[in-house]
């Protein structure tokens, strides 16, 4: 069966699971072949559908072989181009996957990354977040990453503040802790919601520990 026959859009499904089928089958028996060929059918720019779940099956192979996407991460950040909106936030969810194996590419991509967080739907930001993380783990980069993530923190919509805090804290460098703990009751002191407000201050005291 071909790489497109076995997509979701040529199934008529409109669910991710022929997409998780077919992203199982390249990695425990296709490998960097059979994805080097899902990969030349997006280039041939089939239906922007079919694209959708190329991109998504790229996903998928990321979560589970993450090392298999690393000659495609230059393709990935192309399509923070596309006007399809789910290959861009299908693209950013592929490089979260395997972001900790390319750090120096992805930090060279910063950019475009947070050009793509700031013109993207909430998946795209959320991934783009992750994205980051890992990052600001890796020392030499943890300084100016500290930084970008102060400012995704203060410009998140309030339903993505409390995640947002979560992650940098389960990571955090002591060393940046007053200063985090300064901008979260700022934006704190700009959230109506009660749940949100809860939970972000729920991580202020966290942090007070």
């Amino acid at each position: 069966m071909t790489i497109q026959a076995q997509l979701a859009h040529a199934q008529d499904r409109r669910d991710q699971r022929p997409n998780r089928i077919l992203a199982e089958r390249i990695v425990n028996e296709g490998g960097a072949e059979q994805l080097q060929g899902l990969v030349d059918f997006f280039l041939s720019k089939p239906h922007k559908d079919l694209q959708k779940d190329c991109v998504l099956t790229m996903a998928w192979i990321g979560e589970q072989s993450p090392e298999l996407l690393i000659p495609h991460i230059d393709l990935l950040i192309e399509n923070f181009n596309s006007e399809i909106p789910r290959v861009v936030w299908g693209s950013m969810i592929a490089m979260a996957f395997c972001a900790h194996l390319v750090t120096d590419k992805i930090y060279s991509s910063l950019p475009k990354i947070l050009d793509a967080m700031d013109a993207g739907s909430a998946v795209t930001r959320d991934h783009g977040y992750r994205m980051l993380m890992t990052l600001y783990q890796r020392e030499k980069y943890q300084e100016n990453l500290f930084f970008i993530a102060l400012e995704q923190i203060q410009k998140a919509p309030s339903n993505q503040v409390g995640q947002y805090a979560e992650r940098l804290i389960e990571v955090l460098n002591p060393i940046h802790k007053k200063e985090l703990i300064s901008v979260l009751e700022e934006k704190n002191a700009e959230l109506s919601n009660e749940y949100h407000i809860r939970r972000l201050t729920k991580n202020i005291k966290k942090l007070y520990k």
